[in-house]
């Protein structure tokens, strides 16, 4: 709910919603072609800065973000850069007696070139989710001809969660008041009664908003209000430079 608050929110919000998202999957494309540390760094910093200065996402925010899969990156990192072996090897090694952990340059170069690149991955993935509405995502999709029951499907998907949500809210706080919540196993009582019970009311509120629809005149295809939100010149060419100096330096990379 925070990223779609940010998102509405964002410095960027009134540029084309189909261009954030080609800059994010070109973006993407070249992290994987080029596969070299520098362009990873260079994605990373771009994208990061994209974010807070002209989405204007504040710096705590974006951090806590980016905290959550750091920790996964890291662990992964780890178990590239660091081998078993039954003898001694590499640059650094450690006993373990029946096995030893090894560490080589090449093993730490690989390990230090996937987490910026995966960072950089991040990092452009948090630039489209801060700065793009999920109905503005859904928009895009749909004007690729993806099949519009798909479309459909995910903005009423994605606008449920929501009320799932509040229900789950309410349910908390009608659990907390009635002393629900004192102590461990009254805790996992409450827990498990409030999973059952929102299966129940979930299925409930379904039927309740499909009847909503169809006395709104639904007749098995949504239409939603759009603002337009022409491509500018200035961003365009923003992008073309961009993706110029990226192709350049993957060229110089590979070519060094």
């Amino acid at each position: 709910m925070q990223i779609d608050y940010y998102a509405y929110r964002s410095g960027m919000k009134k540029w084309n919603a189909g261009l954030k998202v080609f800059l994010a999957v070109g973006t993407l494309c070249m992290l994987l072609m080029a596969g070299c540390l520098p362009v990873s760094v260079i994605v990373w910093a771009a994208m990061g800065m994209l974010t807070l200065f002209v989405g204007k996402v504040p710096f705590k925010v974006y951090l806590r973000y980016l905290l959550v899969p750091l920790s996964f990156l890291i662990t992964g990192c780890i178990v590239i850069a660091v081998q078993f072996s039954g003898s001694a090897y590499g640059e650094w090694n450690l006993s373990f007696h029946f096995f030893f952990l090894c560490v080589t340059k090449s093993s730490l170069g690989a390990a230090v070139r996937v987490f910026f690149q995966v960072l950089a991955g991040i990092s452009t993935l948090y630039m489209l989710s801060f700065s793009t509405p999920v109905s503005e995502l859904i928009l895009v999709l749909q004007r690729l001809h993806l099949p519009k029951i798909l479309m459909e499907l995910m903005h009423l998907i994605y606008r449920y969660i929501f009320i799932l949500f509040e229900v789950v809210g309410q349910m908390q706080a009608a659990a907390g008041a009635r002393l629900g919540y004192q102590g461990f196993w009254k805790s996992c009582r409450t827990f498990s009664m409030i999973c059952g019970n929102l299966f129940l009311i979930s299925m409930k509120k379904a039927n309740s908003y499909y009847d909503a629809m169809l006395a709104r005149g639904y007749q098995g295809c949504l239409e939603f209000l759009t603002e337009e939100k022409p491509v500018r010149s200035l961003h365009i060419a923003g992008c073309l430079l961009y993706f110029a100096g990226i192709f350049l330096l993957t060229v110089y990379c590979k070519l060094g």
